[in-house]
């Protein structure tokens, strides 16, 4: 099954990590690089700051099947980013979505929304259907009436034990992901004002059993295995 991986990482203070011409920039950049030249490395990387707390780096790795990261993480992965504990203070988490559509090239839009919604670990299948029609409901209703939306991939984590952001300490769950390409967060800003948001957001509030929504932006820069 093609998986994304996604993963986010604290920053260390005062460093600036996207920039290429610093030293630490140049060690994340480095390290992406060597990920993606390995033998058996992921297809795609993409990664950015988080907009709203750029303390934080998010990671999205395009791989054949979770099998094939988990054996590139015994041989090559620990070598490729032996730098990292350089530039970054810990890994919050790593976790496995299966989106469609796959790879999510709607990563490279100007702005990435990232939704994620959270379930209980022990979601029913049936739940599972109806959430994800609600979201595909959305984007078809909602999304697709706004010409500054510049793609879109949603779909299930892999995992069912994905920490809950904003929830209670240790609080783990099922999660939904949608990755919206925008041309500009005002963009974004705006549809919100707008009667086909307004007359559709209820689709994704209203899910059944949904535990929490969280939403925030990343500009991803990327490299691609040639």
């Amino acid at each position: 099954m093609v998986v994304t991986e996604i993963g986010c990482m604290g920053v260390k203070p005062s460093l600036n990590i996207i920039d290429e011409t610093t030293k630490e920039g140049q060690v994340l950049t480095g390290a992406w690089k060597a990920v993606i030249s390995a033998p058996g490395g992921p297809h795609q990387v993409y990664w950015g700051l988080e907009v709203e707390d750029p303390s934080k780096l998010w990671a999205f790795f395009d791989w054949d099947s979770i099998e094939d990261h988990e054996k590139f993480a015994k041989s090559s992965g620990g070598e490729a980013v032996k730098e990292l504990p350089t530039i970054l203070t810990h890994g919050e988490f790593t976790k496995h979505v299966a989106v469609t559509p796959s790879p999510p090239l709607v990563l490279q839009a100007p702005v990435t929304e990232i939704m994620l919604a959270y379930f209980s670990s022990d979601i029913s299948q049936v739940q599972k259907d109806a959430a994800f029609a609600n979201v595909k409901e959305f984007s078809e209703n909602g999304l697709n009436k706004c010409s500054d939306v510049k793609g879109f991939s949603f779909g299930w984590g892999v995992e069912n034990d994905f920490p809950v952001r904003g929830g209670d300490e240790g609080q783990t769950g099922s999660v939904l992901a949608a990755f919206i390409g925008w041309t500009s967060i005002d963009a974004h800003m705006e549809f919100r004002e707008t009667e086909a948001f307004k007359d559709n957001v209820g689709l994704l509030r209203r899910m059944d059993g949904v535990v929490k929504l969280a939403m925030f932006h990343v500009s991803c820069q990327s490299l691609k295995k040639t």
